[in-house]
């Protein structure tokens, strides 16, 4: 291939024969073109790092003279500087080839779950259940395109978990639903599009009508079965129980209306044994709320802040976070004993439903179990209940709750409430 040096000019390239050659332009040194056998090729030359760098600028018909000319300079200044351009377009070629690969390709379930995981703010007991339902209830299709799951299978699935839990197959479907939402949005194309179907498969089970219907538990203990199950609450020996923690959770539970996770995160900040109040904080909008204890679970938080070593009011040497965590165990034994069957959320109904059967009012009723506000009411902003009231109100509860026990609990709780000499609580949230 010959190489010469010229003043390089459209007319000058466009009279060249197709016979392999090179020419140097004379005017910018490390400008020229090369010619094969089936194009003419405007390039630069020139060493970079002590090493001859050979750089194409583009085809002449794709790109005029002054074109070529003009990126000719860029490159040679970037090369000058000891830049190799070889290397920065393949640099730009791979990321380019990596950020359409990212858009490219569709997710598999996993995959997209796994994204979604990384960039929703979920509580963790949301991202216990999501979880769940991916590795457990849908884990034959983690590894299936998520556009792939078409109709059929969300009916044939939802039917299959239906057979293990009605509950379970609706909620599995809809953190499905949720998955495929946000991932309709995130996937795009470089066009900004989904890369993914738009229409959720899940939608089937609106189109048929496929969703299970669930009845809404309305369980609680009735207060004939009271008395049996107050024996034996009390009557609960098992390890751990030195301090009586499980007993007094559930009493606390039960006494208070409080859901499961309020009660079992209880700490010493939150009682204040001055006044005989106790906060919970809502863990479905983080805001606390104050109730007045009434006689018994006063006397019954003195004994467990005489006997307490820390922070948490029920606390747990085998839990993580220090308190008690989910004790079903617990609340199965005494299932068994008493032959009553009842959840933790039964509890609440229980408090819920002596509340109604007192008459109490329905503002009362509301403060008492923290009801959010209905905004169609425009009364209830303007109803203030004294805190005599609501006091009168618990001590009502407990009186049923307890019933022929309350004198007798209230006996044995009195010397240990008073064996501190300061009700101050001294430990930090």
């Amino acid at each position: 291939m010959s190489s010469q040096r010229v003043k390089l000019t459209e007319t000058f390239i466009d009279q060249l024969e197709m016979t392999p050659a090179i020419y140097r332009d004379s005017d910018l040194i490390g400008f020229a073109i090369r010619v094969n056998n089936t194009c003419k090729t405007f390039i630069v030359e020139k060493k970079v790092l002590g090493k001859t760098v050979r750089s194409t600028i583009g085809l002449h018909g794709d790109l005029t003279l002054a074109q070529a000319c003009d990126i000719a300079k860029d490159k040679l200044t970037q090369m000058s500087q000891g830049i190799n351009p070889n290397q920065v377009k393949r640099k730009t070629i791979a990321e380019e080839k990596v950020k359409s690969d990212l858009f490219q390709t569709k997710p598999t379930l996993k995959q997209a779950f796994d994204n979604y995981l990384s960039h929703k703010t979920l509580k963790p007991r949301t991202i216990k259940d999501y979880t769940m339902v991916v590795n457990d209830y849908l884990k034959d299709w983690n590894a299936i395109k998520l556009d792939e799951i078409s109709r059929s299978m969300i009916q044939a699935k939802h039917s299959e978990l239906s057979h293990r839990s009605m509950a379970q197959a609706n909620m599995t479907m809809r953190v499905l639903r949720a998955i495929y939402n946000y991932s309709v949005e995130y996937y795009l194309d470089e066009n900004d599009r989904s890369i993914l179907d738009t229409h959720n498969p899940i939608h089937t089970l609106n189109a048929k009508q496929g969703w299970n219907k669930i009845r809404r538990r309305k369980t609680y203990i009735h207060e004939d079965q009271l008395p049996n199950w107050i024996k034996a609450v009390f009557e609960y020996k098992d390890r751990g129980q030195q301090l009586e923690t499980n007993r007094d959770f559930l009493l606390t539970l039960v006494l208070t209306g409080l859901r499961r996770e309020e009660c079992e995160s209880l700490s010493w900040t939150r009682i204040d044994l001055k006044y005989g109040r106790i906060t919970s904080i809502d863990q479905k909008n983080s805001t606390p709320h104050t109730l007045p204890m009434g006689g018994f679970l006063f006397m019954l938080m003195k004994k467990r802040y005489a006997q307490a070593t820390n922070e948490w009011v029920f606390p747990s040497a085998k839990s993580t976070s220090g308190h008690i965590v989910n004790i079903s165990k617990v609340r199965q034994k005494i299932n068994k004993s008493c032959g009553i069957e009842f959840s933790f959320h039964d509890l609440r109904r229980t408090f819920g439903a002596i509340a109604e059967n007192l008459d109490l009012g329905q503002y009362t009723i509301k403060h008492l179990l923290n009801h959010q506000d209905d905004d169609r009411d425009l009364t209830v902003g303007s109803v203030q209940l004294s805190e005599k009231k609501l006091r009168d109100a618990m001590n009502a509860i407990e009186s049923i709750i307890l019933g022929a026990y309350k004198k007798n609990l209230e006996a044995e709780l009195i010397p240990s409430s008073l064996s501190r000499k300061s009700d101050q609580v001294e430990f930090d949230a």
